[in-house]
C-alpha cells in the first residue's frame, strides 16, 4: 500500500506540472549598442525555417513554441523582438518595417528556435522502482537552442553581408524542481546570446556597412 501510494505521488508531483498552462513570448534584455551603424535600415519579417518536430512537447511535458503555449506566430515575434532590440538599443541609426529609400534591406531566417522541458527517459525506466526519485535521481529535463541568421541587401537586391548567432541548453533535473515554468526564461537567454553574437558582428562591420549602403555600379 505504502508503495502504491508513493507511486502515485510521484507520478503526481512530474504529471501535474505538465498539465499547468505557461505562456510563451520570444523577448530580449539586452544593453545599448557601444556602436551605431550609420544606415537606415528597413527589417523584413523573418523566415520560419526550424524543424516542425522543434515545436512539439514531450509526454508530460511542454513545448514553449507548440500552439497554445507561445504567444503569436514565431516569425512575427521573433522580427519584432529583435526590431525592438535594434531600435532601443541604438545598433542602426534608423531601423522600421517600412521607410522610404532604406539604405539595406535586412531579412532573417530561424534555422532552430526550441525550449522543451519535462519527464526523461530515466523516469520511464525507472516507474517501476520509482522509490528512488525521491533520493535524487534526475527524472526529468529540459534542452532547447536558438540558431538564427540575419543577412542585408541594397536596394537592388544586391548581397552585403550575412551573419549569424546560435546558442543552446540542457539540464537535468530531480523530482523536486520544476523545470516547465522555467522554460521561458531559459529560452529567452538563449535568444539573447544567439542575437548578442549577431550584434557584435554588425557592430565589427560598421564601417563596411556604411560604405556598401548604395547599388554595386
Amino acid at each position: 500500500m505504502r508503495t502504491v501510494l508513493l507511486v502515485g505521488l510521484g507520478l503526481g508531483l512530474l504529471l501535474t506540472p505538465g498539465c499547468t498552462p505557461i505562456s510563451y513570448k520570444p523577448s530580449l534584455s539586452l544593453g545599448e549598442s557601444p556602436t551605431t551603424v550609420k544606415c537606415r535600415v528597413q527589417i523584413e519579417t523573418f523566415k520560419d525555417e526550424s524543424p516542425t518536430a522543434d515545436r512539439g512537447s514531450k509526454v508530460a511535458g511542454t513545448s514553449a513554441t507548440e500552439p497554445g503555449t507561445l504567444a503569436g506566430d514565431l516569425a512575427v515575434e521573433v522580427t519584432n523582438a529583435v526590431l525592438t532590440d535594434f531600435s532601443t538599443n541604438q545598433v542602426f541609426e534608423s531601423i522600421q518595417k517600412r521607410m522610404d529609400d532604406p539604405d539595406l534591406i535586412m531579412r532573417g531566417t530561424i534555422r532552430r528556435f526550441y525550449g522543451h522541458a519535462g519527464p526523461n527517459a530515466i523516469m520511464w525506466a525507472t516507474i517501476p522502482v520509482d522509490i528512488i526519485w525521491f533520493f535524487g535521481v534526475p527524472i526529468q529535463s529540459d534542452e532547447g537552442a536558438v540558431d538564427l541568421e540575419i543577412s542585408f541587401q541594397r536596394r537592388d537586391g544586391s548581397s552585403v553581408a550575412s551573419y549569424s548567432g546560435h546558442s543552446q541548453f540542457s539540464a537535468w533535473y530531480t523530482i523536486y524542481t520544476n523545470p516547465l515554468l522555467g522554460i521561458p526564461t531559459r529560452l529567452n537567454k538563449a535568444f539573447d546570446q544567439a542575437v548578442i553574437q549577431i550584434r557584435q558582428q554588425i557592430t565589427a562591420d560598421a564601417e563596411k556597412l556604411r560604405h556598401s549602403a548604395r547599388p554595386q555600379t
